[in-house]
């Protein structure tokens, strides 16, 4: 397990640093486009965070792997339960999200973004990064931070996606396109598809 994420303060402090005042506006902008009594499986979802920013009816379901987000979640009362991606299907949900975890699955991540869509019945839900340290150029961050972050069987920590990556990667899901967009001060952006024929499930954004 990445030492980024063996710990959940260590993660949530790190992440605060980087996201500094954008920090509850990752979770926000997600929760914006999640209705009232929706069914919600939050993929790669850490210590389920998320779910403390959603309508109070909504029936939230968090994935993920490590240990330490989910003794955290269970501290919390959070439903976040374990689940490696790479085991099998995703479980079907009303709505499906996967906040800054895409690049992890890097060089596959058509394929995991095709299982996202899949398991969501009505609507998935993005956020991804376009800004991280693993750029920077300062000496020795970005190695040392790419060695933290490193996900054993998946990205080698350096992959981080470009806006311009993201939209090409979303361009064969353009008929489902609902909105695009920045979010927080433009570190991350934000997708959100629709199946067709689906009843919407939230006003726009």
């Amino acid at each position: 397990m990445p030492l980024f994420y063996s710990n959940s303060h260590f993660y949530h402090t790190l992440m605060g640093i980087t996201y500094r005042h954008h920090r509850n506006e990752r979770f926000r902008a997600v929760a914006r486009w999640i209705p009232e009594g929706a069914d919600v499986l939050d993929v790669c979802c850490g210590d389920g965070a998320l779910s403390r920013y959603l309508p109070e009816a909504t029936r939230y379901r968090g994935l993920d792997r490590s240990p330490a987000f989910l003794r955290s979640a269970r501290r919390r009362g959070r439903p976040v339960e374990y689940f490696d991606v790479g085991d099998g299907p995703l479980p079907k949900s009303q709505v499906v999200v996967c906040q800054v975890s895409l690049y992890q699955f890097h060089p596959r991540v058509d394929e995991m973004l095709a299982r996202l869509y899949a398991a969501a019945q009505q609507r998935l839900i993005v956020s991804e990064s376009v800004w991280s340290l693993t750029r920077s150029k300062l000496p020795g961050v970005a190695p040392v931070i790419a060695w933290a972050m490193r996900t054993e069987g998946m990205a080698d920590g350096y992959f981080r996606f470009t806006p311009e990556a993201l939209d090409r990667l979303f361009e064969a899901y353009r008929p489902a396109l609902r909105h695009s967009g920045a979010i927080c001060g433009g570190m991350d952006r934000l997708f959100v598809l629709d199946k067709a024929g689906a009843r919407p499930v939230a006003a726009e954004y």
